[in-house]
């Protein structure tokens, strides 16, 4: 099946990191040496602590919901606080 892409789609820049795969196979090709230093895949597991509480949260119940439309509020307070220290604006989580 053949999928056709609109036009707005098909003018989207590539794919950041496809487009540095890209580089690093045609530099490698040119036996370039080099380090790529563009993504980092982690060799480690995270902390015991960091998986054993996202189980937890993934089995409280209470997570389980749509949030409001227009984010939580917690959340827009937070955002609201850090745009009044980072730029000194004065913004209503509203």
């Amino acid at each position: 099946m053949k999928v056709d892409f609109a036009e707005r789609v098909k003018n989207l820049p590539p794919y950041l990191f496809a487009e540095i795969e890209r580089l690093i196979k045609e530099k490698k090709a040119q036996d370039v040496d080099l380090i790529s230093l563009s993504i980092g895949d982690p060799d480690l597991s995270p902390p015991k602590l960091v998986i054993d509480a996202l189980k937890e949260e993934v089995a409280n119940l209470n997570n389980h919901n749509y949030s409001f439309s227009q984010g939580e509020p917690d959340f827009r307070q937070a955002i609201s606080e850090w745009y009044k220290k980072r730029f000194h604006v004065d913004l209503s989580q509203d």
